[in-house]
């Protein structure tokens, strides 16, 4: 019986595999004094406003079904937010949706758009979860390797593949600070990326939730340049460390969320109420809250950089996010999931995989600093002790 229901699901459900970011974090938890470098989850705490707003709205009985699309409050807030740090302007009643997290708006605007033998396309390295709703669709998710040009997609290279699939594209991928590189884009290079894109018939998804989360250049919304095609995907969890709020947040032009909306509403409904005014207060009142822990994630950075320096390591340099890809050394011979799980096992020192990140496996391992500063120091010392090991 339980083999004939499995048969009744859908195939391309069945040919999909776990987050290996999870799966590979699950699999070294167990490993006795490990230090943990894997998850994206900011070490800080919800900062003690956003808490009490939170707290408030219990003691005041708000805890009461929301309406589908989020709380009036909310979705000012956050059109407010939006156009105060990115003049980007969203109207809060036609063109804003509240999310189950950022991964929810994701999946409403991946399970919208695509269908059976669909193209998307996606500069990689890239987060999973894109490639994984791809499948789960039928769609064909091509990967744009970014490799030689500096990890950054290049309007050459966009219409190169968007000539050669053609009609079949759908939708372009566009994750900026990236997970896993941490690589950024500058005004010049959203703007030149805008205006291919504006030649063709395709929508862009553009995942900003580690927008806040860049170190010197002034983040820019491709939807400033390009809001008839952009759907804009954001969040608290990152900016304001509250992963566990589940508060992310879907913009666009109108008719497009008016459509959105009654798959999110079909599938989640609404959120916790009281969770978006805690979000609320975080967007009306926490400007200070990013700027402190942008600045301590910064100093991580350039913590961890000198320090993989000084080991030995190659890297790619990191505009923002609080991720290092760092390169593989060049005389191993084996997977970046053989290499993670040395260090694991080894160094008791746990990162992620390349291969999560690309059909491909990429000859690297993603550092998380998003922890504190007693845990990335006792984790450098390891994988320099270790290094030095292999090198006698």
């Amino acid at each position: 019986m339980k083999d004939e229901l499995i048969s009744l699901l859908n195939k391309n459900l069945l040919e999909v595999e776990p987050s290996l970011i999870r799966k590979f974090d699950e699999e070294i938890s167990e490993i006795p004094n490990i230090v943990k470098l894997t998850l994206g989850e900011p070490y800080f705490n919800t900062p003690d406003h956003i808490k009490i707003a939170g707290i408030k709205a219990i003691i005041d009985n708000q805890t009461h079904y929301a309406p589908n699309r989020g709380i009036a409050e909310l979705r000012g807030a956050i059109s407010n937010y939006l156009k105060r740090h990115y003049a980007v302007s969203y109207d809060p009643q036609e063109q804003i949706i509240v999310t189950n997290g950022a991964s929810e708006a994701i999946s409403t605007v991946m399970n919208s758009f695509l269908g059976q033998g669909d193209v998307v396309l996606c500069p990689s390295p890239a987060f999973g979860l894109y490639r994984n709703l791809a499948k789960i669709n039928g769609a064909k998710y091509i990967e744009i390797d970014t490799e030689n040009d500096k990890y950054k997609l290049t309007p050459e290279k966009l219409k190169e593949y968007l000539n050669k699939y053609q009609t079949s594209v759908k939708m372009l991928i566009f994750n900026y600070p990236n997970n896993p590189t941490g690589v950024s884009y500058s005004e010049i290079e959203i703007k030149k990326l805008a205006e291919v894109l504006r030649e063709y018939s395709v929508v862009v998804l553009s995942d900003e939730i580690y927008s806040e989360l860049i170190y010197k250049e002034k983040h820019v919304s491709i939807a400033s340049y390009l809001p008839e095609k952009t759907l804009l995907v954001n969040g608290v969890s990152k900016s304001y460390a509250m992963t566990g709020w589940r508060v992310g947040y879907l913009c666009g032009p109108k008719k497009l969320i008016r459509n959105l909306a009654k798959l999110h509403q079909a599938n989640v409904a609404t959120i916790g109420t009281i969770n978006m005014i805690a979000a609320a207060e975080g967007l009306i009142n926490g400007d200070e809250d990013i700027k402190k822990m942008r600045a301590e994630y910064e100093k991580k950075r350039d913590f961890v950089c000198k320090r993989l320096r000084d080991i030995g390591y190659s890297f790619i340099p990191a505009d923002g996010a609080f991720y290092i890809y760092v390169k593989l050394p060049h005389d191993f011979q084996g997977s970046s999931i053989d290499y993670a799980r040395i260090l694991a096992q080894r160094a008791h020192v746990a990162v992620i995989p390349g291969a999560a990140f690309a059909i491909q496996d990429q000859k690297y391992f993603r550092i998380s600093y998003a922890v504190s500063d007693d845990k990335l120091a006792s984790a450098l010392k390891r994988l320099e002790k270790f290094v030095k090991g292999r090198r006698r």
